[in-house]
């Protein structure tokens, strides 16, 4: 989508229950910025400035308009104030009863909305990882070996699609990397939803579910380009996943 056009396109609102993805494609990062910059917050801006490639500084204003013009909408104005953090480092916006996360690889932006629980996105561009097998050896052991044991020629995208599911649990989770990515398992394999597999107990500290296992989760692969993998998960069961292209 061209910036100037995604600025006036109007938004799907959240539902009142179920999961709502928005998927960004840029195409000129100079144009992203240029039309981003007058509507992200004056410390979103200092941090665009400090990126060295203007596609850093793009898909980073991007994400942060998207995400204030969908929380404006909740809240019936425009949202212009720094977003507070919790002491995990996760964004949150009081009082307007909407989760969000945001994720951006590329030329792609995803953000995600959930009005009924915490809810996280993961979006991973695809690209020659000459230390797979390192990588892979940080996850959970079964995944790691479910990996190990595919051709060499499907291994890269298993991986992508793994690190994605794992990545958007994380970030639902609010946890940052206090659990482990060996500590929880999801499925390698091409199935789209349902692919939680095991949630340690600690994991339910950050869950206000009595059971917060993998039940109590909605998770799918989200529909993205050629070249990409992209994952979202929400602490809530059997919730309807939207999703929009911008």
């Amino acid at each position: 989508m061209r910036a100037w056009d995604f600025l006036t396109a109007p938004l799907p609102a959240p539902p009142v229950r179920g999961v709502l993805c928005l998927g960004l494609y840029l195409d000129d990062p100079a144009d992203w910025i240029a039309a981003c910059a007058p509507l992200a917050a004056e410390e979103e801006n200092r941090a665009a400035d400090r990126f060295v490639q203007p596609w850093d500084a793009a898909r980073h204003l991007a994400g942060r308009v998207l995400t204030r013009r969908m929380l404006g909408a909740a809240l019936g104005r425009r949202l212009t104030a720094p977003l507070p953090r919790t002491a995990q480092g996760k964004p949150f916006c009081p009082d307007v009863g909407l989760e969000f996360s945001l994720s951006h690889a590329g030329h792609m932006v995803w953000a995600a909305f959930c009005r009924q629980a915490p809810v996280g996105v993961d979006v991973e561009e695809i690209r020659p990882l000459p230390d797979l097998d390192d990588l892979a050896a940080q996850l959970h052991p079964e995944e790691n070996a479910q990996l190990r044991a595919l051709p060499p020629a499907l291994r890269q995208a298993a991986f992508y699609r793994c690190w994605t599911r794992k990545e958007a649990v994380l970030k639902a989770l609010g946890t940052g990397l206090f659990l482990p990515l060996a500590d929880f398992q999801t499925d390698v394999g091409e199935a789209e939803a349902d692919w939680l597999l095991f949630l340690p107990r600690a994991a339910a500290a950050f869950n206000p579910a009595p059971d917060a296992g993998p039940p109590r989760w909605t998770c799918r692969d989200l529909p993205a380009p050629p070249g990409y993998a992209c994952a979202v998960a929400a602490m809530t069961p059997k919730a309807a996943v939207h999703v929009h292209h911008c």
